[in-house]
């Protein structure tokens, strides 16, 4: 699948599905991400299942993020992985994130000249 670049960046949907309901994110695949992230109150608001806090280490430092177990779909294949719950600041341009925990799964070719994304299952 090829598609352009949204708003000058490589994004695509997510869905995600808890147990009080599901959302959908135009979502930033960000490849130096280990882990998915949407917003905390989204992952509290649809019943995502808190999963425990960890440590990550980020450009700015060392960092807790709250974990949640949830069930996400992208490009028509479901996954049930631990997702990160941050709330990111009202400036920021994406709400959500596709981390390697989802981009591993897929061959991924981004052409920055030509801003779109080449992405197939292998």
């Amino acid at each position: 699948m090829k598609t352009a670049y949204k708003n000058n960046m490589p994004m695509l949907k997510l869905k995600v599905k808890g147990s009080k309901g599901e959302t959908e994110y135009d979502a930033y695949l960000d490849t130096g991400a280990g882990r998915t992230l949407i917003p905390e109150k989204d992952a509290k608001k649809f019943g995502l299942t808190y999963a425990g806090d960890t440590t990550v280490i980020t450009g700015s430092g060392k960092d807790t993020i709250r974990l949640y177990r949830g069930q996400v779909e992208f490009l028509g294949r479901k996954f049930i992985i631990l997702i990160f719950g941050r709330d990111l600041p009202k400036e920021a341009q994406v709400k959500a994130m596709i981390g390697r925990d989802i981009l591993d799964a897929y061959r991924a070719c981004f052409d920055g000249t030509r801003k779109e994304i080449e992405i197939t299952q292998p």
